[in-house]
């Protein structure tokens, strides 16, 4: 008897563990599979950021030729987009650099990529900039840049240094190390007082938006998605005063903000004429970059919470979320393009007819945006990014073939 109901207990038990192990497994995966949920929608979000700032920068290199224009509207339309475009942008690259400190062939395999990929983008522009500009030389100089490829340069030497400052957070915390690399990049701007460096491997624009690089690579994407999701109250005043500051970059271009162009790009300190300062800023240059790091930065997360609320409706996510995920690839092919028209005098018909010019820019940015984030040209920028991976990989087999 006590056989029977020992054996009926422990049936009873099996049924209750496994019932048990199955709704644990159910559970499980619903969670997984939210997770996975939520991880989409977070990367779709970014890409449709990415997909907004893309945009901005076709249309604002096609307005860098009309900025002076008497027409306020390009005037006006470049210095808002400048103010705060390439901030986000560098920000959001940094963002997900973590990735890259997987393991160090993974590092090696990424700094290869961007290195080939600048050399790529130097040869791709050359001869239209060759065209427009008239400038001299049968070779690109790869030593040298000021124009669209400083960006890829830039993203080689920031991920080169990167465990180096992954190190020092974890020594020191996030908040030192990048309270340590903005101070580095306001004395910086003083290196070049004798100009001998000029545009020397970008190295102005690296030292000037590396704080957005890091800050995006030490705030981490968690962290950025609790930021998005603050508070309505201050998500309200994050966005009234960033878009504030924006519109006075905007409409103050011929005054207060005219000085500032040059640093927008982040140049040398030496390059900023000291007569068109004010009084404060000449005595102390730091501060003019501290200003506008601080006033990009505020922009940026304006444009980041006001994105947010728009990407809610479904036709703008999926208009954007796909430029926005193919990013560098219109980033490098909208330049020659932007060239080559250019060359053919653009600029003397939309100073012809600059009401119609504008709302045609806006809409050619918007077609050029879209066409070259085709899915053909897309698989072809693909197998142009695999091609140092798979050399890298070819070459660790042989070694351990050899090894063998």
């Amino acid at each position: 008897m006590l056989n029977k109901n020992s054996a009926r207990e422990e049936y009873k038990g099996g049924i209750l563990r496994e019932r048990i192990a199955a709704g644990q497994k159910c559970y499980e995966e619903k969670r997984s599979a939210e997770k996975n949920s939520e991880g989409e929608h977070r990367i779709k979000e970014v890409d449709a950021f990415k997909g907004f700032l893309i945009f901005a920068v076709v249309f604002g290199h096609f307005l860098l030729p009309l900025k002076d224009s008497p027409y306020s509207f390009f005037g006006r339309s470049f210095y808002l987009i400048y103010s705060f475009h390439m901030p986000a942008f560098v920000f959001l690259s940094g963002l997900f650099a973590g990735h890259a400190l997987r393991s160090p062939r993974h590092w090696c395999k990424r700094c290869l990529t961007l290195l080939w990929l600048y050399i790529f983008f130097k040869w791709l522009i050359f001869y239209p900039e060759k065209i427009a500009y008239h400038m001299p030389g049968s070779l690109p100089d790869f030593w040298h840049e000021s124009g669209t490829p400083w960006y890829v340069l830039a993203l080689c030497f920031w991920t080169l240094a990167l465990p180096l400052f992954a190190f020092f957070r974890r020594q020191f915390g996030a908040v030192w190390v990048l309270l340590a690399i903005t101070a580095a990049s306001l004395r910086l701007g003083y290196l070049d007082q004798a100009n001998r460096f000029g545009d020397y491997l970008s190295l102005d624009r690296v030292f000037a938006f590396a704080p957005f690089f890091y800050g995006g690579a030490f705030l981490g994407e968690q962290r950025f998605q609790h930021f998005l999701n603050m508070k309505p109250g201050f998500r309200r005043l994050v966005i009234g005063s960033g878009t504030a500051l924006a519109l006075w970059f905007a409409l103050h271009t011929r005054s207060y903000l005219h000085p500032y162009e040059k640093l927008i790009y982040g140049v040398w300190y030496s390059r900023l004429e000291p007569e068109t300062l004010l009084p404060l800023f000449r005595r102390a240059t730091w501060l003019l970059r501290l200003f506008w790091q601080l006033g990009a930065a505020l922009i940026s997360a304006a444009f980041f919470l006001l994105v947010k609320q728009l990407v809610s409706l479904p036709c703008l996510e999926k208009l954007f979320a796909c430029p926005g995920e193919r990013s560098l690839q219109i980033y490098m092919l909208h330049r020659p393009i932007r060239d080559l028209c250019l060359a053919a005098g653009y600029p003397v018909l939309v100073e012809r007819y600059p009401g119609i010019a504008s709302v045609t820019l806006v809409v050619l940015s918007l077609l050029l945006t879209a066409l070259l984030s085709a899915k053909p040209l897309y698989r072809f920028f693909r197998a142009l990014q695999k091609l140092p991976e798979r050399l890298l990989d070819a070459l660790h087999g042989q070694v351990g073939n050899v090894v063998k």
